[in-house]
């Protein structure tokens, strides 16, 4: 069976015994099935259509079409174009094959019963999109990348097996790939990951990404790559903590970020930092009242094992500085409190620049990664002092923790570096599984980081 897709903009284009004005209404689908003939009508009322509207339509058009034995699918996007007046055709149609293509992603490799429906194939009518096409395939295959990785079992994704598969996946690209493992980690001065990662059997790494394809001083993306997270000698009580093998997906953000820059040939100089560990209460655990002794001198108490994150982003941070990265960008599942703020649709996104916040909110929505501004409240310093060491992990108030945790990393941040900090705990999981969002991982971060890097690096040179 083939499928016309027919965009709805009046009554006229319905057959009258189905015209009914709740068919313009904006995702409203109605199947029109006559002789040799199928036809998908999809509704678009809406003041006003954005990037992500049209994301929407795609993932929402696969998921109907999925419902049938469809094998030809013909698309023409001309009354969409008409609907989306302040975007270019090439944005509108990438957008629709972007959403198209990621609402096709499942992750059933342990089921015994594997079984991928086949994918209907997607005929334009009008102009060659072949360009649109492969902007899509590459920027979905980046965020099913992110995807993939999350979704993993945590004995399925351990430290070296994350390594091994970077080494895998950039083998034949730009990409650069150096792993420092246990015994290099604290002569390379990531002293909290051999501290935080030391009670696993499962061995702590540390895995720097170089992508040099340009001139100046490298910007860096920093992800926060634990692999399960117990919450250490501080366990956590939840009552699902399988949810905690998605604690590295901040790490899952920036690989598939650099997959999608390199495969965009990005012009320009990219490091990432990826440290990786599995945070459990083992023989060798780290504890609480425990001292870490950073690179640049400062000196951490250990308050709460469960605040793992902030003390391995801070190595990684320092490592940038040291690197002499202009710009660092750090992105980590960091805290509950960030859920508590947003819900689960935004992250939060933190700069030492505050006017540029609402700048970085549009970055977000234009990439279909959403975030929300948030302070950096200098007086919360306070409530991270330590009697024993120039800091301590845990803030003393149970109010405010995404910005405390913000403000502890702040610290390791160098005062000739730009910063910007995202906190997307509550966005691993999509909020709703609807339009192109499947079952598992979001695989957000991903389009985020890329338009932050891209928007830097025209800033830059302008």
């Amino acid at each position: 069976m083939n499928v016309q897709i027919v965009l709805v903009g009046s009554l006229s284009e319905i057959p009258k015994s189905y015209r009914n004005e709740n068919i313009f209404l904006f995702g409203k689908t109605l199947f029109v099935h006559k002789e040799n003939e199928a036809y998908l009508y999809l509704g678009t009322k809406k003041d006003r259509i954005t990037r992500e509207d049209i994301r929407y339509l795609g993932g929402h058009t696969r998921r109907q079409i999925n419902k049938w034995n469809v094998e030809e699918v013909n698309m023409d996007f001309q009354s969409l174009l008409k609907l989306a007046k302040e975007m270019n055709e090439k944005e509108v149609v990438t957008c629709f094959l972007e959403g198209w293509y990621l609402a096709g992603y499942n992750f059933n490799k342990y089921k015994q019963k594997n079984v991928n429906k086949q994918m209907s194939q997607l005929k334009m009518k009008g102009e060659s999109y072949d360009t649109c096409n492969d902007m899509a395939i590459i920027r979905s295959r980046a965020i099913n990348t992110a995807r993939d990785f999350c979704n993993e079992p945590a004995n399925k994704l351990t430290p070296e097996i994350y390594v091994k598969r970077l080494k895998e996946m950039f083998e034949d690209t730009k990409v650069e790939v150096e792993i420092i493992d246990i015994n290099g980690l604290e002569d390379a001065g990531f002293h909290a990951v051999h501290v935080v990662g030391k009670g696993s059997s499962r061995s702590p790494y540390v895995a720097i990404l170089r992508l040099n394809n340009g001139a100046g001083d490298p910007i860096a993306l920093v992800g926060k790559g634990v692999t399960f997270d117990s919450g250490g000698t501080n366990v956590k009580t939840g009552r699902d903590i399988g949810e905690m093998k998605m604690d590295m997906g901040g790490a899952a953000a920036v690989t598939g970020a650099i997959q999608l820059l390199s495969d965009l040939d990005y012009k320009g100089n990219l490091l990432a930092v990826i440290p990786l560990v599995v945070n459990v209460a083992g023989e060798e655990a780290y504890l609480p009242s425990d001292v870490i002794t950073y690179r640049n001198g400062l000196t951490v108490e250990v308050g709460n094992t469960d605040a793992e994150g902030r003390l391995i982003l801070a190595d990684a941070i320092l490592y940038s500085t040291a690197a002499k990265a202009k710009y660092i960008i750090d992105i980590a599942t960091l805290t509950g409190s960030i859920g508590h703020a947003l819900g689960l649709k935004k992250a939060g996104i933190f700069c030492d620049d505050e006017d540029r916040l609402w700048e970085l909110k549009e970055i977000g929505a234009r990439s279909g990664d959403y975030v929300w501004p948030m302070p950096l409240v200098e007086d919360y310093q306070s409530l991270l002092k330590s009697d024993t060491a120039d800091l301590n992990n845990m803030s003393a108030s149970i109010y405010g923790g995404a910005i405390t945790a913000a403000m502890f990393l702040k610290n390791f941040v160098s005062d000739d570096c730009r910063w910007i900090h995202i906190d997307m705990a509550n966005t691993v999981r999509p909020w709703k599984e609807e339009c192109y969002y499947t079952a598992g991982a979001s695989g957000f971060g991903v389009r985020l980081l890329a338009e932050l890097v891209q928007c830097e690096r025209i800033s830059d040179v302008n």
